[in-house]
């Protein structure tokens, strides 16, 4: 039956009514999750109909073949011969600023004291481009928590005597979002549009509720992930993937270093199911947590790790291992690299080999001093073994400023370890405002963070937000951005944490001939060419960046961002009110070699050539 059929069939009289499009619904779910959807019969075949109808009155289907409607659960039948005043009639008028017969889900009625509406859709690619006839432009109070359910207000405009609006319903989230709930709110989105999009104390209960599941999920789903991974990883390398520039090949290497997230990720999903869970996916979680702790301790050097096995220990690298652990011998070892002055050294070096040391060199002399980013996470190590601490808040807030990570390639990354370091000093109020307030303003304003690694870096911010203590709606709505990005074999894109750095007399004649081809000073490791050769403070720098190949980082980072706590009925911020400040540059490189060239590098080459002057 044609829409416009459909609803000369029904009675004026009725309150509501709603019409789904079976054929396009079928794309989206198979049959047993559509039946339960509109809680139809499991028993009833959905094939000899053509939409399913939801009234106030009752649940009917469109037959395919007649021009009738059959009450889904008593059989009886209406058809248009028997209506002597129909809801087409009723609402001729507003039917008529549409295509109606066009429409894939069609709802109109009327609810007092609100007047009627009409809410028309069409499908396209699993979208639902929504668009609804209301008196007035709703108020929008709490319209971030559509995205709990998939929906977007897109906006809309004034028209004679109505109010168009327009909304956006990704319906694969749409769809799972009522899964979570076993379909038991599915009124609610009726009431939406009846109440003018007006979401009132019950809908709003609903959407909280539904945001909470829908981060559960997501973290256990992430979870279960990681678990696999780790079991994986114990059992073959999966190392990081090394891309110098070209006509450099990529290479495998850092086999270890991510794993420490995982295992950070590991422990976090352990302290909340708790270590004697019964479940068998509890079992397995907590058995592939122990069997990497194990992998990771036998491969410990002198009590600390290295990027990659067997080679080299640094004070960056345990550091990021020692994430997964609660080793305070492993902790008070990295003093080793202190400087003497509040500051770690991301590794030791000497001018000829010896053992723990690297061989000096100049093209790695801006190597040679104290990291920023190595003594956040030295700093928290510490408070978190309960260690006497070694860096004063002075130390960071001297270089809060300029803050970068000689190894670290996406600003959130350099944040999240700073925020680490200073969330419990209690002299760190003002830093904690002052780099909380650069974080939101960096926003975006679909609650992602950065221009690049969006997923890494919006994981990372809500990180953040959880060791500076904003844990209201903010929070959970970049969770539910985050909840985007997870793909369907559970995990979060490849992308790129890590970098390296090596100074050049002069650019090789092999480069400046890519470069000619426009190759050699360029790699595609993302949708934007990345310069890899960079001329900084007149210093060419050849840049290698890691990718996180087998998206370990990525993934365990946000099953930790999953994982915090928050209390998304307290709105902390309104979207529009978040740029009482200039968006820091840093924040807003299109790639990481331009980060790493504008900001992280600078720093560390500054100093070096202070150093030999």
């Amino acid at each position: 039956m044609l829409v416009s059929e459909i609803l000369q069939t029904l009675p004026a009289s009725l309150e509501w009514m709603v019409l789904f499009d079976l054929s396009a619904i079928s794309k989206l779910a198979d049959s047993a999750i559509v039946r339960a959807m509109y809680h139809l019969p499991p028993e009833i075949e959905l094939d000899p109909y053509t939409h399913v109808v939801l009234t106030s009155e009752g649940r009917f289907l469109a037959s395919s073949e007649e021009s009738k409607l059959v009450e889904a659960t008593s059989g009886n039948t209406l058809s248009s011969d028997r209506i002597t005043n129909s809801l087409y009639e009723k609402f001729s008028s507003r039917l008529a600023l549409f295509p109606v017969d066009e429409a894939h889900c069609l709802g109109l009625g009327e609810m007092q004291p609100y007047s009627p509406v009409l809410l028309h859709i069409i499908i396209k690619s699993g979208f639902g481009q929504a668009k609804a006839v209301f008196d007035k432009e709703p108020s929008k109070q709490d319209y971030e928590l559509l995205r709990s359910v998939g929906v977007k207000f897109l906006g809309g405009e004034t028209k004679d005597s109505y109010y168009l609006a327009r909304f956006q319903n990704r319906l694969p989230v749409h769809i799972h979002a009522g899964f979570l709930s076993h379909f038991s709110r599915t009124a609610h989105c009726n009431l939406f549009f009846l109440q003018q999009g007006y979401i009132d104390p019950p809908l709003k209960t609903g959407l909280l509720q539904a945001s909470e599941s829908r981060v559960i999920w997501g973290r256990n789903t992430l979870i279960s992930t990681l678990a696999k991974l780790a079991s994986e990883a114990t059992e073959r390398s999966m190392a990081m993937t090394c891309q110098p520039p070209l006509p450099e090949r990529p290479f495998p290497y850092g086999d270890l270093v991510p794993l420490g997230f995982v295992l950070k990720a590991l422990n976090k999903a352990t302290a909340i199911v708790g270590d004697t869970a019964e479940s068998n996916e509890s079992k397995s979680i907590l058995e592939a947590r122990q069997g990497l702790s194990k992998f990771l301790l036998d491969k410990r050097q002198d009590k600390l790790w290295a990027f990659q096995t067997n080679r080299l220990i640094t004070a960056t690298d345990s550091a990021l291992v020692l994430q997964g652990f609660n080793e305070p011998e492993s902790v008070e070892a990295l003093e080793l690299f202190a400087d003497g002055e509040g500051g770690y050294y991301p590794q030791l070096w000497s001018e000829e080999k010896l053992p723990g040391k690297m061989v000096f060199d100049r093209s790695c002399a801006h190597w040679c001093q104290s990291d920023y980013a190595t003594t956040c996470l030295v700093k928290t190590l510490r408070q978190e073994a309960q260690l006497e601490t070694k860096t004063s808040t002075e130390y960071l807030a001297a270089g809060m400023a300029n803050r970068s990570g000689l190894y670290f390639a996406n600003p959130y990354l350099v944040d999240w370890v700073l925020a680490s370091a200073i969330k419990e000093d209690e002299s760190a109020s003002s830093l904690r405002e002052q780099l909380l307030a650069e974080i939101l303003t960096s926003m975006n304003e679909d609650y992602s963070f950065g221009l690049y690694d969006v997923a890494m870096s919006t994981a990372l911010a809500i990180l953040c937000m959880g060791a500076l203590g904003f844990r209201g709606r903010t929070m959970r709505v970049a969770q539910l951005r985050l909840l985007e990005f997870i793909d369907s074999r559970g995990l979060l894109p490849v992308e790129i944490p890590f970098y390296s750095s090596l100074s050049m007399s002069e650019v090789p004649a092999n480069a400046l001939m890519w470069g000619l081809m426009n190759q050699s000073f360029t790699s595609q490791t993302s949708n934007n060419k990345q310069k890899q050769i960079a001329n900084i403070n007149g210093q060419y720098h050849s840049i290698s960046l890691y990718k996180d190949t087998h998206q370990t980082i990525g993934t365990a980072i946000a099953a930790l961002a999953l994982s915090e706590e928050c209390s998304p009925s307290k709105q902390d911020l309104v979207l529009s009110d978040r740029h009482q400040q200039e968006i820091h540059p840093r924040y807003q490189c299109s790639n990481h070699s331009e980060y790493i060239a504008k900001f992280a590098l600078p720093p560390y080459v500054k100093m070096e050539q202070q150093l030999q002057v």
